[in-house]
Formats: structure tokens, sequence, C-alpha cells
């Protein structure tokens, strides 16, 4: 939880965001806590390089859905083998360039391991690859691996939800933000209703309303989630 002492005004402003504590951030992006930690807040003399959409409460960082998507990307370049530096400076080049505080979450990101790409449509309606760094183009049909697990909002060009597993989605909007299946429900709901009920996915899955798969999905997801 965040605190009991937040002030109705914070709580309206984040409502609709998502909100996830570090360590429940860390596990969806599927890197370390202290590596998510180190991102958004610093420490052993590094400057944080991601800073959170929600004010702190109680010392106690918490981070919205497009901080989490920055985290998500930035885990996915890291694992791809770009490095810290090159992140960091595509990160400040690409807030100015999109004029958004989560450049990672906007839609038109690569990389090819080495550095990060944007695509861009030239006034010829041709897509180009071009290094955020350097500023050279590159070969989009040598280049092309998209996150595809997120959708983009086509007005802002920005992550709207994400399918973070089969199944199982995360929408900003709806349920805190929290993973759920297509039907809205709780995937930690589910879990904890089949724990109870001794993995009776029919009787789980007539008691939301929602498929036996949906039950499987969820269960599935919770399960690898704390793995």
């Amino acid at each position: 939880m965040l605190g009991c002492d937040i002030d109705m005004a914070k709580l309206k402003s984040i409502l609709g965001m998502g909100v996830y504590g570090l360590p429940e951030a860390a596990r969806l992006a599927r890197v370390h806590t202290s590596t998510a930690r180190r991102w958004y807040v610093g420490g052993s003399g590094h400057t944080a390089l991601l800073s959170a959409s929600i004010p702190r409460v109680n010392g106690r960082t918490a981070i919205s859905f497009l901080d989490l998507v920055d985290l998500l990307v930035v885990g996915q370049f890291r694992s791809a083998g770009v490095s810290f530096q090159t992140i960091r400076r595509a990160y400040g080049i690409l807030q100015r360039r999109f004029d958004t505080a989560h450049a990672f979450s906007h839609r038109s990101l690569l990389t090819d391991g080495h550095t990060i790409l944007v695509e861009y449509m030239n006034e010829l309606g041709d897509d180009h690859l071009e290094d955020v760094i350097t500023g050279q183009r590159a070969m989009p049909e040598i280049l092309r691996e998209y996150l595809k697990e997120i959708d983009y909002d086509d007005a802002t060009n920005l992550a709207k939800q994400w399918h973070v597993a089969s199944g199982v989605l995360i929408d900003p909007r709806r349920n805190f933000g929290k993973p759920i299946v297509p039907s809205g429900v709780s995937t930690s709901v589910i879990y904890s209703s089949a724990k109870g009920n001794n993995n009776d996915y029919e009787l789980v899955a007539d008691l939301f309303g929602i498929s036996t798969e949906s039950v499987r999905d969820a269960v599935i997801f919770e399960q690898e989630l704390a793995a």
C-alpha cells in the first residue's frame, strides 16, 4: 500500500494511471527489484535513469503504468546488449524529440543490440529507421523487433495496455492497472480462489462468470510471477 496519509487530490490524480510498488513492477517487468530501484531511485554512486510519475509517500516509491512500460523497455534493451550509457543518452534525446517524460513508452522504438533506433515516416510516406544517438539511417528490413506485447494509443503513440502473458492484460484504466483476464477479473483473485477450491477450474469459472481457459491463464501467470 502507498500509505494512509495520501490526500484525496493526490489520489484522484493517479486514478487511471495504474499504481505499482517497485517489487511488484520488477516482477512484472522481469528485472531484479534492486535493479528497478537503482534505475528509479539511484544509489551506489549512480543517478536515477527513470523518474516516477507518482509522488513518493512515506519514503516509498511507486510508479505508474507508463513508468512500468519504461522499466520493461529498459530491461529489454539491457537484455539485448545495449549499454547503459547508450540507454541514458537515448532516453534524454527521445524525451525532447517526442516531448514526453515517457520516451521509452513510445511505439517507434527498436534496437539492434548495440544502439537504440526510432522508426519514422518521411514526406513520401516511406518508413525509415534512425539511430537515436548518431542520427544515421538503418535498414528497416533487417532491424524490426517490435514490442509486440504492447498496444499503443493512436493519438499519443504512447503505451495504452500490455498483454503481459497469454490471456492476461494490464490496463491502467481497469482494476488500478493490476493484471486481469479479459473480462476484468483480477488474476490474483482467480488464483486465490483456485487454490481455495482444490484447483477446480470449472467451479472457479462459474463463480466469476469466466471461461476455464481464463482461470488456467490466470493461475499459470500468477505461478510464473511468484517463481
